[in-house]
């Protein structure tokens, strides 16, 4: 008898396909002998430094190793050491080159997948390169620029409107948590009051100098340089991020300053899927939105909604910047101001998943067949103490198509591997809109949480510049919401004073103070929210608050077991929800004093004790490198890695023949996914 397949998501449209650039790695020498002489390391550095389609994409993604390369291999490196070091990071671009899909520079790029009645898949080599320059570098030079007057005379500035006063002192955000901080003197509030909107640099020198003409000229352009450097100022030289390339209409002169580029590559092939691929993703969208650690929000998000009705109730709506400000409002919910969340309580979901890992562990599975009973239980687990649970309206799975070929592909013998999942749509394809515009414009119709409103897209700059193209994509919809940018006036762009907050049935939601209009709003960066370390807290506010009642939709969520040494593999129907997983203490191996033939023996010991296959991932961050446990140099690299930290993450990999369907390419799909309610 067929399961009942359960479909709550569909699928909005096209899909994004990413890939690596080249399919095979480069030919690597047989790694140097532990404590050789440089001349080996030399040598073996020569070997794999000699393939120009692997040196290429290393040197742009990191001039200081290509230098220190060069270093090694003209003889100015004399310490065998350093030579090594420099070879353990080549190994690792060697690793990530043809098996690493994530897009980054000349490794991997993007193109449109489709979806028919059968597979089609062509790759070819005219792969197009779109070069913009490098973030922080060009952050660099435009900071120079924006420090000299003359330069500076035509060029419009405006207040960020991120920028608060509290105490007699102006606060803006800087990089990750911190704030840059200044008295609110007389001269400062001028400024402030001034260039409320864009004003010419030389306009706001001289009403600095009608008010203050005993103060001597270069102070006043000092002090309005220190305000656009502590970015309390934006200047029109600082594009908006639905302006997707920063350099459009900058002088030819500061870009000749800027040296090092950024590339994108957008890939040329034509990929067709058969719908079952799309159904399984559905199907994995709807079991993993069930499956949610938060199906009625974030506690944190909770318990500012309680804060809300307790003081303003549901005939209020309250401004943004007033409900923000910790001294006239609430401020913002528990957690926006730091790097990381607080740890959260043991829940019976936590105890149901700890006693299905533990008992795998002992039972020897390395992975456990999800049961429609044993999803429920989970599903009512996280439900237990809420009634009335909201969708989450829309967002993006990615995952690798595991097929050994295209037959094997149209005749339904596929496995999907979940590799992460967005918070919304966009989040993961926005950036790569520009070059995909056809997929773009498939996400201006995406659903709201509240029937009637209208979807509003965020613009805003990263706290740190090296992220700024993160956060830049086209303009997909009419209504627009800018925050701590530089904007001419558009009517169709809102600010942060525009939008207040109210609550209706218990949620809150977002609107237009002059209008009473509903927004909900549209994030296209995949920058991660949670870390809090490259995004202004208000952003984060911003794009969460329509949504903050919904399920909170992830990858898999192993709760409080994710700190057991061994997890499971977690397979719904044809889909991997989420890998094997194993934690390699660094304290369980010897130090660094043993050979590495000594520290592989402990290594292949305690893989056998834990059951640990040759090929697994090694996971840093949202970064898996691919490790194989029987070569030396892969064996050098996790006990370098295990040097640096005290834990080692290992997801097992996928079966060799996972990318036989596209010609051994390593990729993965994004498709953006909607409520069907």
């Amino acid at each position: 008898m067929t399961r009942t397949r359960i479909r709550r998501y569909r699928r909005t449209g096209a899909g994004m396909l990413r890939a690596t650039v080249h399919p095979t790695p480069p030919t690597l020498p047989d790694w140097p002998e532990e404590g050789g002489l440089i001349e080996l390391w030399r040598s073996w550095l020569a070997a794999v430094w000699a393939d120009e389609s692997f040196q290429q994409p290393v040197a742009h993604a990191s001039p200081d190793l290509a230098r220190q390369v060069r270093a090694v291999l003209d003889g100015q490196v004399v310490k065998p050491r350093r030579a090594r070091r420099a070879a353990l990071a080549v190994a690792r671009y060697a690793l990530r080159y043809a098996h690493r899909s994530t897009p980054f520079g000349l490794f991997a790029g993007v193109a449109l997948v489709e979806f028919g009645d059968r597979s089609l898949v062509r790759v070819g080599n005219e792969h197009e390169a779109v070069v913009r320059p490098d973030p922080a570098a060009l952050d660099a030079v435009i900071t120079a620029w924006e420090s000299g007057q003359e330069r500076m005379a035509d060029v419009e500035v405006c207040v960020n409107n991120l920028a608060r006063v509290r105490e007699d002192r102006v606060h803006v955000p800087a990089e990750g948590a911190d704030e840059f901080t200044l008295a609110s003197t007389a001269a400062v509030d001028l400024v402030r009051q001034a260039a409320s909107s864009p004003i010419r640099h030389e306009a706001l020198l001289g009403k600095l100098a009608a008010e203050f003409p005993q103060v001597e000229p270069h102070r006043r352009a000092e002090l309005v340089a220190e305000l656009l450097r502590t970015r309390l100022l934006r200047s029109r030289l600082r594009a908006a991020a639905t302006v997707t390339d920063p350099a459009a209409g900058l002088p030819p002169e500061l870009l000749a300053a800027c040296e090092r580029t950024a590339v994108d590559v957008r890939l040329d092939a034509d990929v067709w899927l058969p719908q079952t691929v799309a159904v399984e993703m559905e199907t994995a969208a709807t079991v993993l939105a069930r499956l949610a650690t938060h199906p009625a929000g974030t506690p944190a998000w909770r318990r500012y909604t309680e804060r809300f009705l307790d003081r303003f109730g549901e005939e209020t709506e309250v401004p943004v910047e007033q409900l923000t400000d910790p001294s006239r409002g609430l401020g913002l919910p528990d957690g926006f101001g730091l790097l990381s969340e607080p740890p959260r309580p043991m829940s019976r979901r936590d105890r149901l998943l700890l006693d299905l890992a533990g008992t795998a562990a002992v039972e020897g599975d390395r992975a456990v067949v999800l049961s429609e009973a044993m999803v429920e239980e989970l599903e009512a687990a996280a439900a237990e103490p809420f009634t009335d649970l909201v969708p989450a309206p829309h967002f993006e799975v990615c995952a690798q198509v595991q097929a050994r070929s295209i037959a094997a592909l149209d005749a339904g013998d596929f496995r999907l591997r979940v590799h992460t999942v967005s918070r919304a749509s966009g989040a993961m394809t926005g950036r790569f809109w520009h070059l995909l515009p056809d997929l773009a414009a498939e996400y201006a119709n995406l659903p709201t949480v509240a029937p009637g409103a209208v979807l509003a897209q965020l613009s805003f700059h990263p706290t740190r510049p090296k992220a700024d193209l993160l956060t830049r994509a086209p303009r997909v919809v009419p209504k627009l919401v800018s925050v701590g940018e530089y904007r001419d006036g558009d009517e169709d762009v809102l600010y942060p004073r525009d939008l207040v907050v109210g609550a209706r049935d218990g949620h809150l939601y977002l609107a237009v103070a002059a209008t009473g209009q509903r927004l909900e709003l549209l994030a296209p960066t995949a920058i991660n929210f949670l870390w809090n370390n490259y995004t202004p807290p208000l952003v984060r506010f911003l794009a969460e608050i329509s949504r903050a009642a919904t399920a909170q939709v992830t990858w898999f969520d192993w709760g409080a077991a994710w700190t057991l040494p061994f997890t499971p593999a977690l397979h719904y129907r044809r889909t991997v929800l989420v890998a094997a997983r194993w934690q390699l203490r660094a304290r369980a191996l010897p130090g660094r004093t043993v050979s590495l033939e000594e520290w592989a023996e402990w290594l292949h010991a305690w893989r056998g004790r834990a059951g640990v296959p040759e090929r697994v991932l090694l996971a840093v961050d949202d970064q898996h490198l691919p490790l194989d446990l029987t070569r030396r140099m892969d064996v050098d690299l996790l006990r370098a890695h295990l040097s640096g930290t005290p834990v080692a993450v290992l997801f097992e990999a996928p079966p060799p023949d996972a990318d036989g369907w596209i010609g051994g390419r390593a990729h993965s799909i994004v498709v953006s996914l909607e409520s069907k309610r």
